[in-house]
């Protein structure tokens, strides 16, 4: 009545303008009485999904359902919905495919169109389908897992973070308390969640997804292809980030990866990765310098520099190990075939760790020529360049400028040594990297062996 009251005191407003504003009033009420008429049935629902009975008319219902509000925009009463769709997945296992269906457009629909409590919902769901399907259909829970991937995108790029991490929370939750068996769905839907996270820079859910991935990749289920080809995934996200120049997003992404890789200690894995980060240095060496690259990348270097240490010292633990058992073979005759099987198997590691290590100098070394040679410059210059950096980022730690001294000296090393013909025009601009020498006899002996 006030807005006809009001409607009068507008300038020109006429009887036609009168009856126009009644009739659409009119229309509007009998849109809303319609749409009342289709609300749902909430005793009916549940008593349908309790008795597990007419399941194809449950599911006709509950998608007509969750149409209603997507049109009414009630999103506070998603908890009704919500809790007839737990009770179907539960007592009718016949329909748990056609409801991942629904929650998996539903959800999307909902961010979307501004209901995040909905959409959240939904996203809730489909993990609790996914559980309660467990192994008994891999195609559907593939299916599942592709929703969830929509789902959590559609969060992520409306805005949505609130609902997002907590997406992400009860699906890592949940892989925690019923670890199911790694596949390629489960992969492909970490990797997605990897990148939109990152994207995003979420930096709290970017943080919760790497230790998701990494504790999903360390189950037994997950063979070296998988983990290989999620590594390189990985790897192929930091580097589009990278690109960015988004250094914190970056990081972190690189120092998780990095984790992960010492904590499986697959050598494999390891120079794959090692090798695929050298390809990126390279290519952001050449779009924004070769300090660039080293900020961003620096996870990898610390990585490669641990992983160095820990090969030699693991290369002089089982040389001690053969001397001990040469000395004791001496004096026991009776325990030939014993001791001749453990120096087999000490002499096969220490060929795997000598393996390693020279991989990690080579890698080192070739990563410096590939940067010389994109940005025109003497592989001398690169050495400083990344020695000095390096030393920078130390801090106030002598132990670490320490370690950063010896791994550029024994990787400039090797390369002289592999190297002769070029490295000797450089070699006296080196002083600053080889003087006063870190190395031992030892490591002397090592790289002559290496090269």
């Amino acid at each position: 009545m006030a807005r006809s009251e009001e409607n009068i005191f507008k300038k020109g407003y006429t009887d036609f303008d009168e009856r126009l504003d009644r009739e659409l009033e009119e229309e509007k009420d009998a849109r809303r009485k319609q749409l009342l008429l289709q609300a749902p049935d909430y005793k009916l629902l549940n008593w349908m999904a309790e008795q597990g009975e007419e399941t194809e008319e449950l599911a006709a219902k509950l998608k007509d359902a969750g149409l209603y509000y997507l049109r009414s925009k009630r999103d506070e009463e998603t908890d009704k919905l919500m809790g007839v769709f737990r009770k179907t997945i539960v007592g009718c296992p016949s329909v748990r495919g056609e409801i991942l269906k629904q929650v998996g457009l539903l959800g999307c629909l909902a961010f979307k169109q501004e209901m995040p409590a909905l959409g959240k919902g939904c996203g809730q769901i489909i993990l609790e389908d996914l559980r309660l399907l467990g192994n008994e259909d891999p195609e559907l829970s593939g299916e599942g897992y592709l929703y969830l991937r929509n789902v959590a995108d559609t969060a992520a790029r409306t805005r949505h973070d609130r609902e997002l991490q907590d997406i992400v929370n009860a699906f890592y939750a949940q892989w925690s308390e019923n670890p199911v068996p790694v596949n390629g769905a489960i992969l492909s839907a970490l990797a997605d969640l990897l990148f939109v996270t990152a994207d995003r820079r979420q930096m709290d859910i970017l943080l919760t997804v790497c230790r998701m991935s990494r504790r999903i990749l360390r189950h037994p289920t997950a063979d070296f292809a998988m983990r290989q080809h999620f590594v390189m995934e990985w790897s192929r996200i930091a580097a589009q980030i990278a690109q960015r120049g988004w250094v914190q997003e970056c990081t972190l992404l690189l120092k998780e990866l990095c984790l992960f890789l010492g904590k499986v200690r697959d050598f494999r894995l390891i120079r794959k990765a090692l090798a695929d980060f050298s390809l990126h240095m390279q290519i952001q060496c050449k779009w924004d310098g070769f300090e660039s690259a080293l900020r961003l990348y620096e996870p990898c270097q610390w990585f490669a520099m641990t992983a160095l240490f820990w090969a030699l010292r693991r290369y002089r633990h089982i040389g001690w190990q053969c001397t001990l058992l040469e000395e004791g073979n001496a004096h026991r005759d009776a325990s030939m075939l014993e001791h001749l099987e453990q120096k087999m198997k000490l002499v096969s590691e220490q060929e795997d760790i000598t393996d390693l290590i020279r991989f990690l100098l080579r890698n080192a070394r070739d990563m410096a020529a590939g940067c010389a040679r994109l940005l025109m410059k003497d592989e001398w210059e690169i050495y400083l360049i990344w020695q000095r950096f390096w030393i920078t980022s130390c801090g106030k730690s002598d132990k670490r400028r320490q370690q950063v001294r010896f791994f550029m000296e024994l990787t400039a090393e090797y390369w002289h040594s592999t190297q002769p013909s070029r490295s000797r025009k450089q070699w006296e601009k080196m002083k600053e990297i080889t003087n006063p020498s870190l190395l031992s006899r030892d490591d002397t002996e090592l790289l002559a062996q290496l090269a």
